[in-house]
């Protein structure tokens, strides 16, 4: 098996944030992370308190899986969130 790679997806309101059946998108959203989560390959995800922007840390094969996780995202599909992909270096950790 190949070692992990770390990944942070940051998602940020795109266009059609906020019309109808955003609430819909959103919930499909978040059932594709419990999914990913309990795969092993999403191992945080949440939103920032003050302002509208999520964060998914991954720990996944490669980039290219990241990539592939990223666009098949309910919210990024629709359009509803923005989604950018970063490599993450873990310097601590529990």
């Amino acid at each position: 098996m190949s070692e992990t790679k770390s990944f942070v997806i940051m998602l940020r309101p795109a266009p059609d944030y906020g019309t109808d059946g955003t609430d819909e998108i959103a919930s499909q959203h978040f059932e594709y992370l419990k999914r990913l989560n309990k795969e092993g390959k999403v191992r945080m995800a949440g939103r920032f308190a003050e302002v509208l922007i999520g964060l998914v840390m991954l720990e996944v094969e490669s980039i290219e899986e990241a990539k592939v996780i990223l666009r098949n995202g309910p919210t990024v599909k629709a359009n509803v969130f923005h989604a950018e992909l970063y490599p993450w270096s873990i310097a601590l950790g529990s």
